[in-house]
């Protein structure tokens, strides 16, 4: 059993996943003490169906366990919607979680991938967990391509395409080792001590740009394509709209929820928002470093 940290969020993992190992070996701690969330994860030949009251029911399905107050049931099924590939099975503080994924017989001429499917997709379930375990912590993750510049932590957000990872591509192309890519796609937000920390972790979507690091949080850059570059630094009514919707949020639980808009507000009154309507060039790039410097 391995100890990682996160975010200042110490994971016990109980696994033989060595995509997993390999992913988060940058994290590895030697800590003893008790962890904020453990994880014991298997790969099933066969996955009971779970019960409970369904919350969502998408290509991830969400029930609420029937007894009062002792968490959630996530799973996915395969395209014939009939065997269960995967399930989550946590506690209502995401603090214990099993989960536990479909191992198909493959022989070894098999491809790679499909190989490597159950450990990567474990892997990916276990994000699941960390960012909700996080919100009890008084952190957030938000979906962004983050950077660490001269001390300074910068989240670049937007929808999905819309350049954030080009725009950081501009940071290391131009500024060079002075920039360091501190999670490219979910890094996480927590708070020390009143000041908001931009941490790295190991999930990073398609990309393995991530670092085990933290940095003081100094701005939130929201992107939009525009044909001409401009920035606007926003008032808190302004940013919530734009940086709400690109944090993970847990629309699926009341008192969760609440405290994520907690955690969102302190942010906000944290650290400076603005609004960069650009096309994808280093004149871009240099406006926000004129206005974050």
């Amino acid at each position: 059993m391995l100890v990682y940290n996160v975010a200042g969020t110490y994971i016990k993992v109980n696994s033989g996943n060595g995509y997993l190992k390999e992913r988060m070996k940058g994290f590895l701690c030697n800590v003893t003490e008790s962890p904020h969330m453990s994880v014991q994860i298997d790969q099933c030949s066969r996955i009971e169906r779970p019960e409970g009251s369904v919350i969502i029911e998408d290509n991830i399905n969400w029930l609420r366990k029937e007894e009062e107050a002792s968490g959630y049931h996530i799973y996915s099924l395969d395209r014939t919607k009939t065997n269960i590939l995967s399930h989550i099975d946590t506690n209502l503080e995401w603090t214990n979680a099993n989960i536990r994924c479909f191992k198909p017989e493959l022989d070894e001429n098999a491809p790679t991938v499909l190989k490597m499917w159950s450990d990567h997709y474990s892997f990916m379930l276990m994000g699941i967990v960390f960012r909700n375990n996080l919100l009890n912590n008084g952190g957030i993750v938000m979906h962004a391509s983050s950077i660490a510049w001269e001390g300074r932590g910068i989240l670049f957000t937007a929808p999905s395409g819309t350049g954030k990872s080009t725009h950081v591509g501009l940071w290391e192309k131009y500024m060079g080792e002075a920039v360091t890519v501190v999670n490219d796609d979910t890094p996480a937000i927590r708070f020390e001590k009143g000041i908001p920390l931009l941490c790295g972790t190991p999930w990073s979507g398609s990309s393995d740009k991530f670092q085990n690091t933290e940095v003081p949080v100094y701005a939130i850059v929201v992107l939009e394509q525009a044909p001409e570059n401009s920035i606007k630094l926003l008032e808190i009514s302004e940013a919530l709209p734009m940086v709400m919707p690109r944090c993970f949020l847990p629309y699926f639980d009341e008192v969760l929820m609440k405290k994520a808009y907690d955690v969102l507000g302190k942010l906000l009154n944290s650290v400076k928002v603005y609004h960069l309507k650009c096309r994808p060039d280093r004149e871009a790039m240099e406006l926000v470093r004129q206005w974050v410097k």
